[in-house]
């Protein structure tokens, strides 16, 4: 009796024990899922104030404080379940790399908003960010002519796709600047191919700015060297079409001066 007494209070404890060990982890899942809950909670809340949130944000950029300005955004971002105001968050996270002058990391930004929002009334400005994250590093021909093709590419895109845009007088004058760089370069390779003796390659380059980038200040230079590069490849009819040509655009100019004079020997 005392045996199966004993085996009784045996089993009882091992099934309140099991009970117990069950009891608990439900516990333990219940408060898991309730904190996991409270969390996207958390994250979907609607911003209360997004005004005083993004003066702050404007202060923050204004002391340069860039890091802070960018972890009050991302909170935007979280928070903002209508999405009303997590595009312009972005907006501004790329503004503080471009004010902090990381310009790869605007672009990468800006993208990132246009890739989602392409004809946004935001997108002008997106764009032409972009272009003057290119446009800010063009330093001069030897070293920023890699970053004027870029500008130029992406000022090109931003008159194609936003046509009305409030920018375009300045896209304008931009472009401008960065064919004058990118001319400007082709001629300084050509010279460089001139003073080889590489004529060939030089007549390329030369025959490039003419054809890419008409009406650059480095045109009329580039056909009087077209019209030398051909006199040494002893081409001379090729050589008479160009230094007349320069002579018909440019009929003042010191430089058609000289052609003239060059055009007399040749035909004699």
């Amino acid at each position: 009796m005392k045996l199966q007494r004993d085996i009784s209070i045996s089993r009882g404890v091992i099934h309140f024990c099991y009970s117990s060990k069950l009891i608990l982890t439900f516990f333990i899942f219940i408060i898991f899922i309730s904190c996991s809950s409270d969390k996207s909670a958390v994250k979907k809340t609607p911003i209360s104030d997004p005004t005083a949130l993004f003066e702050e944000v404007k202060e923050k950029i204004a002391k340069r404080d860039f890091e802070e300005a960018r972890s009050i955004l991302k909170d935007i971002k979280a928070w903002d379940s209508s999405r009303e105001y997590s595009s312009l968050a972005q907006i501004r996270i790329a503004d503080t790399y471009y004010e902090e002058t990381k310009y790869d990391e605007a672009v990468a930004e800006y993208r990132k908003f246009l890739d989602l929002h392409t004809y946004h009334k935001y997108s002008p400005y997106v764009q032409y960010r972009i272009a003057m994250s290119y446009f800010k590093r063009v330093n001069g021909i030897d070293t920023g002519s890699s970053f004027a093709q870029q500008a130029l590419d992406e000022f090109v895109k931003l008159r194609k796709v936003y046509p009305r845009n409030p920018y375009m007088e300045i896209t304008e004058k931009r472009i401008k600047r960065c064919k004058n760089i990118l001319a400007e370069y082709e001629f300084y390779v050509g010279k460089f191919y001139m003073d080889k003796g590489s004529h060939n390659s030089a007549v390329q380059r030369f025959k490039n700015i003419l054809k890419q980038y008409p009406d650059s200040k480095i045109e009329s230079e580039a056909m009087y060297n077209l019209g030398l590069s051909y006199i040494d490849l002893g081409e001379e009819e090729k050589a008479m079409e160009a230094l007349s040509a320069l002579i018909e655009k440019y009929p003042t100019i010191k430089l058609s001066a000289s052609a003239r004079e060059l055009l007399a020997s040749l035909k004699e």
